[in-house]
């Protein structure tokens, strides 16, 4: 059998997981990519293991699960920059639905006295967090390892992949909007801060409002969110959110107020009511396979979709 030669559209964590997967399946595998890997959405996230604005559920929770024993095990090697870090995830209900559990290794809800004020409930687990600048670093030179090339390409048409390949895979994120004319798919805004001079010995999600507040520690610093601003794309960082995210994490933790705001920015998920990870068959038997949609959940899903999609390639 002749092998299968493939170009992935788009070098975000969905793109580059999606590439190293169809690899080791023994593909052959070119990444076509419009941006540097350094400004993708992926470049922006705050990047703990958390399912965020991606549905459906079950799918969700076994792409997570899968994805989250990658990520496990890669801690065991400081150079991917994952390690595992206890998070606590705070309330505004006494039994909530903790859909993921499934896909951790354990989930302990705090006792009373120890819920923070303000809450109903807390949860503690351990996940995956990745140190964005070192894991991407350490992905792209997976690729590299791996003999697959990226070329900085401006895609006008999905079509423009099958001059080069027989299977075209779609991880264009929200450029699939405009590649595949999906006006269901939206930019939901997310603004981030890191912060110097304090740290945290866990990470904490509060996810009861329409802004969410994460905090997330990392070596040298804290990555405070954020915004999930559906259908905002305004790139510049915006002083205001700024002061809003900064107020909702100190409000819960007064002792962020000794920090001080190293630099902020912008990234836009690309969400839709459904995660599209699926096979198109183009004219004369072309098979072009989507693996778009993913929301917040990007580093949390990424592995579980390449599985799917190598199984689609190879069967």
């Amino acid at each position: 059998m002749r092998t299968v030669r493939a170009v992935v559209i788009g070098c975000g964590v969905i793109g580059i997981t999606t590439a190293l997967r169809l690899r080791s399946a023994g593909v052959e595998v070119e990444v076509w990519t419009r941006d540097d890997p350094s400004a993708t959405t992926s470049a922006a996230a705050g990047a703990i293991w958390y399912p965020f604005l991606a549905e459906p559920r079950d799918a969700v929770a076994r792409w997570s699960a899968v994805t989250f024993a990658r990520l496990e095990a890669l801690a065991a090697d400081p150079s991917t920059g994952v390690r595992m870090c206890s998070v606590v995830e705070a309330f505004d209900e006494e039994a909530p639905d903790l859909w993921w559990a499934s896909a951790v290794r354990g989930v302990t809800m705090l006792p009373p006295r120890e819920v923070p004020d303000g809450f109903r409930a807390a949860a503690r687990t351990t996940v995956p967090v990745c140190d964005v600048p070192v894991h991407l670093s350490w992905l792209l030179g997976e690729l590299a390892r791996a003999g697959v090339e990226v070329v900085r390409r401006e895609v006008e048409s999905l079509d423009e992949g099958f001059d080069h390949a027989d299977v075209v895979v779609n991880c264009a994120g929200l450029g699939a909007r405009e590649l595949c004319d999906d006006r269901e798919l939206r930019a939901v805004r997310g603004q981030v801060l890191r912060l110097e001079g304090v740290s945290m010995d866990e990470a904490w999600i509060d996810d009861t409002d329409a802004r969410p507040c994460y905090i997330v520690p990392r070596a040298d610093s804290l990555v405070v969110g954020g915004t999930a601003q559906a259908g905002d794309e305004r790139p510049r960082v915006d002083d205001e959110d700024s002061d809003a995210i900064l107020a909702a994490a100190t409000r819960s933790w007064p002792a962020l107020s000794r920090g001080r705001v190293r630099d902020a920015w912008v990234g836009f998920r690309p969400f839709r009511s459904s995660v599209r990870l699926e096979p198109e068959q183009r004219s004369g038997g072309r098979l072009l396979v989507h693996n778009y949609g993913h929301g917040g959940s990007g580093y949390t899903v990424s592995w579980g979709c390449a599985e799917d999609v190598a199984s689609l390639i190879t069967g």
